[in-house]
């Protein structure tokens, strides 16, 4: 009976509101989420709740159920096709140079890495995946990986090379200051590394939903609002270039540019880029299982 009970319980807490929505406050995903958080803030909508983190805990919170829908990262995505929907028309990718997923090295050749050592963020996901496929596959080269948080000093004091993502990315890229008394290192930026070789935009993340709240998403509206919100973010990316410029100290000019960088469409050649990373990342992944929500 109280196993019973326990199952009954779980059972309602999963067809109930509130929606739990994983929220991530790295600039690219603002557009997003701008306008939705300030509804929320205004009480303009109800049934949902907010739960903010890193993508790597994002990944794992709708994983384990914590969240309902979130970013996540692609390659995570991937992993848990068969039990995560796609959330359609929503995605952070890029066509070209995406400036803050970087790989800082000390060499200005990625072969030179053969045998050396690159320290990866621990905040990443998907940017891990895409190091490792374009040194073992494009470049053809065996570095060791060391997983750390996200110190570029720290990471190159030790290191041949450091991956860092999202706005301390960004802000080390723009700054290209001397690291470790060694001077200046090289960057890569991955983006453009991965069209380079494949010709195709890559998906760094898309918005995921656990298969088994759908009902309970779909009563919340929480995708047709996110839409919205990121409707409104792309025709305002002016105003939230001049808060970012405050927020992380960088020039205006600078995160305008960033954010007009990105696609945040989920269109059909980021879904094929999307597609292709995944087939090539994930053992054993199938498009076949890929499953949109609402359909």
């Amino acid at each position: 009976m109280a196993h019973e009970a326990a199952t009954a319980a779980h059972g309602d807490t999963r067809q109930t509101l509130p929606v739990r929505l994983g929220v991530i406050d790295y600039l690219n995903c603002v557009p997003v989420y701008d306008w939705l958080l300030e509804q929320m803030t205004d009480g303009g909508t109800s049934g949902i709740e907010t739960v903010a983190g890193t993508p790597a805990q994002m990944n794992q919170a709708l994983l384990s159920g914590a969240i309902d829908v979130s970013n996540v990262s692609s390659v995570a995505f991937g992993e848990h096709a068969d039990e995560w929907l796609l959330v359609p028309h929503l995605s952070v990718a890029a066509h070209g140079a995406v400036e803050s997923v970087l790989l800082f090295s000390w060499h200005d050749d990625w072969r030179a890495l053969d045998g050396g050592s690159i320290a990866l963020t621990d905040h990443s996901a998907t940017s891990v995946a895409l190091v490792r496929l374009l040194s073992e596959r494009r470049y053809g080269i065996q570095p060791r990986y060391v997983t750390q948080p996200p110190d570029l000093d720290a990471m190159l004091a030790e290191h041949d090379a450091a991956l860092l993502i999202g706005d301390i990315a960004l802000r080390e890229g723009y700054l290209r200051r001397a690291i470790a008394r060694r001077g200046q290192p090289h960057v890569f930026d991955l983006a453009t590394e991965w069209q380079a070789w494949t010709g195709m935009p890559f998906c760094f993340s898309v918005w995921a939903a656990r298969a088994e709240r759908a009902e309970v998403i779909a009563a919340s509206e929480v995708v047709r609002l996110l839409h919205d919100s990121r409707a409104r973010g792309i025709a305002d990316l002016d105003r939230l270039a001049r808060e970012a410029a405050a927020r992380l100290n960088l020039p205006i000019a600078v995160c305008a540019r960033y954010l007009r960088l990105l696609d945040y469409d989920l269109g059909p050649s980021d879904l094929d880029g999307l597609r292709h990373f995944l087939e090539m990342a994930v053992l054993n992944f199938r498009w076949s299982d890929v499953r949109f929500i609402g359909e």
